[in-house]
C-alpha cells in the first residue's frame, strides 16, 4: 500500500525515571525525526567495492509555537515549583497635591529606587532620589506600605518611575541551574496515515523508546513573530536494541 502523511504527532512523553506520563500536546507544528550512520568501505583498486555500517543513530525535533511550562522545565532539567516569588516592577507615578503617590503593590523594604523621567516615560533625569524613614526633604523620599511620600516641596505633577520588588503568592517559578540536566524520557507519537487508493486514513503509533532532549536550545521572542520553540531529542537504543517502533492500524 501506498500512504501519505499531512499532519504532526501527537505526543504522549512518558518520565523513564518513574513511568508516569510527564506532558502530551496536540498542538506542536512540526516533529521531524533524522536518521544518520556511518559507512566504511573495502577498495578494490581503488574503488569501493565493500561497505560496513554501524553507528546508527537518530533525532527527533519538535517545532511549536505553543508548550507547555513543562516542555521548558524539560530542558532545565528542572521542577517548576509554586509559591511566593519576588517579583520586580517599574510604575510610573505622579506626585499628587498631597506631595505622595500610591503604588500598585506593596514593595519589599529597601528595593525601591525612584527617578524621574522624561517626556517619553522612559528617559531617567538626573540621579536617584535618596530613600529616607520619614520626613523626606529636598532630593528624598520615604515609603510606607504602598505609599510613597516626597519632600513638602516638592513640584505636584512631576513624574517618577518607580522600581521595586513586591511578592506575589502563587507564583510559578523555574530554575535554569547550571549542574542540572534533562532526563531521559519515552516519547510515543500517533498520527494519522492515508492510504493512496481508498483514500482511507490508517492509523500510526510511533514509540521512540528511549528520548533525551539536548542541552542546546533557543527561545527567541518578538514583536513581530510568535515565539517558537524548538526541541531535539537524542534517540537511543532499548536492550533490545530497538530506537523507535511503527504499529500502523488499519482504519
Amino acid at each position: 500500500m501506498i500512504y501519505g502523511i499531512k499532519d504532526c504527532a501527537n505526543l504522549t512523553i512518558t518520565s523513564k525515571k518513574d513511568g508516569n506520563p510527564f506532558l502530551h500536546t496536540d498542538y506542536a507544528n512540526v516533529a521531524t525525526n533524522e536518521w544518520t550512520s556511518e559507512r566504511v568501505y573495502a577498495n578494490a583498486k581503488g574503488t569501493r567495492s565493500i561497505g560496513w555500517d554501524y553507528d546508527k543513530q537518530s533525532t527527533l525535533t519538535l517545532e511549536t509555537e505553543l508548550f507547555d511550562l513543562k516542555f521548558l522545565a524539560m530542558l532545565a532539567g528542572s521542577a517548576i515549583e509554586t509559591g511566593e516569588a519576588d517579583i520586580l516592577k517599574r510604575e510610573i507615578v505622579q506626585v499628587n497635591a498631597g506631595k505622595t503617590a500610591t503604588l500598585k503593590a506593596v514593595p519589599v523594604t529597601g528595593s525601591v529606587a525612584v527617578i524621574a523621567v522624561g517626556t517619553d516615560l522612559l528617559e531617567h533625569i538626573g540621579e536617584p532620589l535618596e530613600e529616607v524613614v520619614s520626613a523626606p526633604t529636598g532630593a528624598q523620599y520615604s515609603v510606607t506600605g504602598s505609599e510613597v511620600a516626597f519632600a513638602t516641596d516638592a513640584v505636584e505633577g512631576t513624574v517618577y518611575a518607580v522600581y521595586y520588588v513586591t511578592k506575589v503568592a502563587d507564583a510559578k517559578k523555574l530554575t535554569f541551574s547550571a549542574d542540572k540536566f534533562p532526563e531521559m524520557f519515552e516519547i510515543t507519537a500517533d498520527a494519522l496515515i492515508r492510504e493512496r487508493e481508498t483514500g482511507r486514513d490508517d492509523f500510526v503509533q510511533i514509540q521512540y523508546h528511549k528520548a533525551q532532549p539536548q542541552g542546546n536550545f533557543t527561545i527567541t521572542m518578538s514583536a513581530t513573530e510568535p515565539t517558537n520553540l524548538s526541541i531535539t531529542f537524542d534517540l537511543y537504543p532499548n536492550a533490545e536494541k530497538a530506537i523507535a517502533d511503527y504499529t500502523i492500524v488499519a482504519g
